[in-house]
């Protein structure tokens, strides 16, 4: 990762932390809608057996239970009122009602709803609930499953209301039932609502991650660029960091300083190569000066000027007539 460049950095540490919050914001959210959407199913499979329940006659229903016949008069009539319930809510599969046995762990159905023989829970017959506290707790209030249930009738939902006496007492439950594929298809809405949002959510911190990134890099960038050019001994120029140091904050400031900098260390530049030129004029002239000097110095050097002393004198000589002894 030390190769990377800071903007790059930056992105990955950034969105590492959006990706994580947004999951647990997303997770979260995702809870918090299913419970909603859920405590909605409920609430309806409930409202649902309630209005079922304020139809219904508990004479007649319980004259049913004791003496009826699956499919005569009366229980044919309780069966079209719960009906018209399951026909007026869309959600509801199955409807039926229930009463309680010699076996506190059991219940017994009265009337169904399901026009079909085979697959209708019959008159009398009985059904364990022991696992099932809502079912029972439905006598006194009206209840709806925590979880989905399933037993040989499928995997449901379920909403429940109390047939209560005139002394308030439950005597009988109407059960309100929605299909594990109806739930499941619930979830799923909640579930694809929530990848939307995510995904959406998750598309703008990028983006806002992608221009803060680039606020924050493309200073640097600048000031990085005039650090390389002066490492290279180009020459520099203000207006390439005039923009960044406008501003007032620690970028801008830094931009300022190395502006300076940049200025400070061509001027020192400039006057070191121009010492240097006059040292090496000087030391030229001090080579010089030195090369002469051994020159003169030698033993052949002094041969050579009493040798040319010689012959001016003996030329002076000839000009004035003389001739040398």
């Amino acid at each position: 990762m030390s190769r990377l460049s800071i903007r790059a950095k930056f992105l990955i540490v950034f969105m590492l932390i959006f990706t994580v919050t947004l999951s647990a914001v997303f997770y979260w959210f995702y809870q918090f809608a299913t419970d909603l959407a859920m405590n909605d199913l409920r609430q309806s499979l409930m409202a649902s057996a309630r209005t079922a329940a304020s139809l219904l006659n508990l004479d007649e229903h319980t004259q049913v239970y004791l003496t009826g016949v699956e499919g005569d008069a009366q229980y044919t009539q309780i069966a079209d009122q719960l009906r018209l319930v399951r026909g007026a809510n869309p959600k509801v599969a199955a409807i039926y009602t229930l009463v309680h046995s010699d076996t506190v762990t059991e219940l017994r159905f009265v009337v169904s709803a399901d026009e079909n023989p085979a697959t209708r829970a019959h008159l009398r017959e009985p059904y364990k609930v022991s696992d099932l506290p809502e079912m029972l707790a439905a006598f006194n209030e009206p209840t709806a499953d925590q979880e989905m249930g399933a037993d040989e009738f499928g995997a449901w939902l379920s909403g429940y209301a109390p047939l209560k006496d005139a002394h308030g007492n439950g005597v009988a439950i109407v059960g309100v039932d929605m299909t594990a594929e109806d739930v499941l298809r619930a979830q799923a809405g909640v579930k694809n609502a929530s990848l939307l949002a995510f995904s959406i959510a998750y598309l703008g911190a990028l983006g806002i991650v992608l221009l803060l990134s680039q606020a924050i890099t493309q200073p640097l960038r600048s000031i990085t660029d005039v650090a390389c050019s002066l490492e290279q001994d180009k020459p520099f120029e203000l207006r390439r960091l005039e923009k960044v140091a406008r501003g007032a904050d620690e970028l801008a400031q830094l931009a300022r300083v190395v502006s300076r900098m940049a200025v400070q260390v061509q001027t020192r530049e400039q006057s070191l190569k121009q010492e240097m030129a006059e040292l090496r004029i000087e030391i030229d002239e001090v080579k010089r000066q030195k090369q002469v000097s051994e020159i003169v110095e030698s033993d052949d050097f002094r041969d050579l000027q009493t040798k040319a002393r010689e012959l001016r004198r003996q030329r002076a000589e000839r000009s004035s007539g003389r001739q040398p002894l």
